[in-house]
Parts: structure tokens; sequence; C-alpha cells
């Protein structure tokens, strides 16, 4: 579009955005043609106020379209791109990811941020890491924490920590990597098994299950 051109060329800051007028909205068609008769504004799409296709803004081809989609997913997933993406969140835990295919290591200012640039859930790191897990994630993949947020290290810590469910219909017992991996596979929700934990109950959980952190 012209006007983004125009911003990167000569800067925001010779650019202002104004209220040139309120109306009525049965009279916005007649004057916006008047201002565009009085300005003849060259950044607009549409040079015709009350066209068909006003307010709809510019139809890109279909070819336009995947060509952008491909441009920005190779965006995010260039190293310039996210190390952008990771310093604008500097109160997240910084990690260190080592690429054992590529001998490469690389540090991220959060975990979300390390998990978008390897296109994983941040999930594998944050078990990795809380879990002491020494098995490379995807057989690639290990993590290591630089420096951290001590709160959110341990809120991640609380639902990053082995749990322990005990069937006592059955008396078989089953150890998750995690109280969101438990809640999965019970088909519960994971808030309701991490008050149940909190609030140190010793009844059957929906009469059938215990839990305890491992």
């Amino acid at each position: 579009m012209p006007i983004n051109v125009a911003l990167l060329k000569y800067g925001y800051h010779n650019f202002s955005l104004t209220i040139l007028e309120t109306c009525e909205v049965e009279n916005l068609t007649s004057r916006e043609n008047h201002f565009f008769d009085v300005y003849s504004p060259e950044y607009n799409i549409l040079n015709t106020p009350g066209s068909p296709s006003r307010g709809s803004g510019w139809r890109h081809s279909e070819a336009a379209i995947e060509n952008m989609r491909l441009a920005a997913n190779n965006r995010v997933k260039s190293p310039e791109v996210s190390a952008k993406l990771s310093a604008a969140q500097p109160n997240g835990i910084k990690v260190e990811v080592v690429d054992l295919e590529k001998n490469t290591s690389t540090v991220y200012n959060a975990i979300k941020a390390a998990a978008r640039a390897l296109s994983i859930d941040r999930r594998y790191i944050e078990h990795y890491i809380y879990l002491n897990q020494d098995k490379p994630v995807l057989g690639r993949y290990t993590f290591k924490l630089i420096n951290s947020n001590a709160k959110k290290i341990e809120q991640l810590q609380k639902t990053s920590k082995k749990i322990e469910v005990t069937n006592t219909n059955t008396n078989e017992v089953t150890i998750y990597p995690s109280i969101g991996a438990a809640a999965r596979a019970l088909g519960y929700r994971q808030a309701s098994i991490s008050l149940y934990l909190k609030d140190n109950r010793t009844k059957p959980f929906k009469g059938i299950y215990l839990f305890k952190l491992v």
C-alpha cells in the first residue's frame, strides 16, 4: 500500500491523524466526497466515496496472499526476528537452547520465544527443565535456564511436577509428568486437580482418584 511505503520512507513523525469533521451517518458519503475534492488524497485505496466496494478494503489475489503468508513465516523463523521477539519479553525466563544436530547454542529471553522459534510446544521445554530430564527433546534440543523470574518459576513448577494418581477402584497407580498431563488423560480440568492438591484433600477426587505430587 502507498501509505505503508510512505510511512517507512518519511517516518511516522511526519504523519498525523486528525478528525476533519463529525457528521451524521447518512451524510458520511457526501462529506467524504467533499474532502476528497478539497484535498485529493493520494494514499486512499479507494478514490470514490460510496463505491460498492467501499469499506471492504483492498482484495489481494490468492497468489499474493500465499506469498505474504510464506514471507511472514520466514520472518518469524529467522534468527533475527526470533531474537527481537525474545527481547520484547524481558520479564520472561531466559533459557539457553543447544541444538545437538547443528552444534549451536542460542539464548532466548523467554521459554515461549524459544518454543516459537523451534516450532514446538513450550511445555516440552518446561518439562525438560523442571522435571530435570536429560533426554534431548525431539532427540535434538537441550535446555538450560540462564536467569529467571523466581515468581514465574514457582508458578511453572506447580504445574510441571510429576503427579501420582491412584485409582481407588482398581488400586492402579499411574505417574504423569505434570498436572496438565494427568488432567488430559483423565478427562478433567487442570484447575480442579490443582485445587484438590492445594487444599490437601484426602477424600478421593470424584470418588475415584487420589492425587499426590512426587
